[in-house]
């Protein structure tokens, strides 16, 4: 025990004074004060601004605060002391935990839902199986709205022609017949509404089966046996659905969407109004009749310009169009609309440049 103090003390001398040896009455002075020091004050290791070591039994106030560490009885470092965080510190680590924790949650998300994916479908075959009749169902539904469309634009067609009978004749039209046309034709902008809302339906139901497809062979292991369709095909996208966020660009769309029709539909115009132009209906196999509806979304300005293309099937009442022609008019849709605003936009950054 004496010794280890005498050893302690001459370390602590040389500390303190700089001297590198020590005499040895001085040591054995301070060994028989040993039990004195070794009930005195604690030590202190720190550092100040400018590197330099100090060992101390007190920490100045200003030092309390960037870190030191604290020496036993015989010079041994007990506890250290880390320097206290800055405001920016501290926000950077709950910032950290914070997404830890977020992380965390993702995770049992994701392992939740791919338990559930597990137990609900044994097979690929049995996702697409899936899938399928979902888009079937929606489908279902689509062609009870285009009936109803259908029947609506005859109703509208007949009460345009008695009007025009009675302008003929000089007489002057009914306040109940103009508002039966403006009846209609917002019924037809409706049904066209449900269409687009239900067409929007199945594709995020694509987008959802898709990602399942895609995870359900990662956790079985099992290779695409097929490649994806690309972002642009109709598998993902509405080709004739064109969506404008302020009066101003749907005005604007709707001027082209206009002209698009008035090129490309077969058979006349019968009926042109601020939000919907209703071709007549298909006479022969050749005929595409085209309707153009302005949807405004409600409590916004944000609205949607469909297009709607019927042909004539002698086989069956079905009016739906499978030709490369309609094909052909119903991809260069969105285009022709949106492609010339986003042309002139170019030009005027390129000019600002």
């Amino acid at each position: 025990m004496l010794w280890s103090v005498v050893v302690q003390a001459q370390r602590l001398v040389q500390r303190r004074s700089g001297l590198r040896r020590v005499p040895v009455a001085a040591l054995l002075m301070l060994a028989a004060l040993g039990p004195a020091l070794s009930d005195g004050p604690k030590m202190y290791r720190w550092t100040d601004e400018s590197g330099v070591v100090h060992y101390t039994d007190q920490i100045p106030p200003n030092q309390v605060d960037k870190g030191h560490a604290e020496l036993s009885k015989q010079g041994v470092r007990v506890e250290q002391v880390a320097p206290a965080q800055t405001i920016e510190e501290i926000q950077r680590e709950r910032e950290l935990e914070r997404l830890r924790a977020q992380q965390e949650r993702l995770v049992d998300q994701q392992k939740a839902a791919d338990r559930v994916l597990l137990r609900t479908f044994r097979s690929v075959d049995d996702l697409v199986m899936a899938r399928d009749g979902k888009l079937a169902a929606i489908d279902v539904v689509i062609q009870v709205a285009r009936g109803n469309i259908r029947r609506q634009q005859d109703w509208l067609r007949k009460l345009r022609t008695d009007a025009a009978d009675l302008e003929r004749a000089g007489k002057p039209l009914p306040q109940h017949h103009a508002e039966g046309m403006s009846k209609t034709e917002r019924q037809i902008r409706e049904s066209y509404a449900t269409i687009v809302d239900h067409e929007q339906q199945k594709e995020a139901i694509r987008q959802d089966f898709d990602r399942d497809l895609k995870r359900f062979r990662q956790l079985k292991d099992i290779p695409e046996d097929r490649p994806e369709a690309p972002r642009g095909s109709p598998q993902f996208a509405l080709r004739n659905l064109v969506t404008c966020d302020t009066d101003a660009q749907c005005d604007h769309y709707w001027a082209r969407a206009v002209a698009y029709v008035q090129a490309r539909a077969t058979t006349a115009i019968q009926a042109s109004g601020s939000n919907i132009v209703i071709t007549a209906p298909p006479e022969t196999r050749e005929d595409l009749s085209l309707t153009l509806s302005r949807i405004q979304e409600d409590d916004s300005s944000t609205a949607s310009i469909f297009l709607d293309l019927q042909c004539k099937n002698h086989a069956s009442t079905d009016t739906s169009c499978d030709d490369q022609r309609a094909a052909a008019v119903l991809n260069g849709f969105h285009e022709a609309v949106t492609g010339p605003a986003r042309r002139e936009a170019l030009n005027l950054i390129e000019m600002d440049q």
